[in-house]
């Protein structure tokens, strides 16, 4: 599992980008992550097209939007017309990322979001797409990111 970060731990991590007008937003079940979560999280926040963080317990979703009705709810569907953002599911017993959610209108941003993600990405860890709708897109970030072990 690797190591796991207190919840008073992410909260200091995590203040700085609350404070400064973006959101990182944990459910209050969780009281605990694994680093590689957590250091996910600090990634794409840090894009500056990013504003919203939701971590929950098996998913992790960042957006430029959120839902209007529902305010710590990033905005990641498919096809989306202003939204950028992508939503993971991982497990920490099972060591895997799946993608499951991606959207960027604007190109380019898609790559960032993975890069993002995939930069501090644990050697024993698995990054996995079950459905590609991309035209491409994993084929290149699989080419890209050899050294992660993908499974499609």
């Amino acid at each position: 599992m690797g190591k796991l970060v207190k919840r008073k731990e992410f909260d200091k991590l995590f203040l700085p980008f609350n404070e400064s007008g973006k959101q990182i937003w944990v459910i209050s079940r969780v009281k605990e992550l694994s680093l590689p979560i957590v250091n996910m999280a600090l990634n794409l926040v840090a894009l500056d097209f990013i504003k919203y963080v939701r971590i929950c317990d098996e998913t992790l979703a960042a957006s430029s939007d959120n839902y209007p009705n529902r305010p710590k709810v990033p905005i990641t569907n498919m096809n989306h017309e202003t939204a950028i953002g992508v939503q993971i599911l991982y497990s920490l017993s099972h060591k895997y990322i799946n993608f499951f959610d991606i959207n960027s209108p604007i190109k380019g941003n898609g790559n960032k979001m993975v890069e993002a993600i995939i930069k501090d990405f644990p050697k024993d860890w698995q990054a996995t797409v079950v459905m590609d709708w991309s035209n491409g897109f994993w084929d290149k970030m699989m080419e890209k990111y050899k050294e992660i072990d993908w499974m499609m």
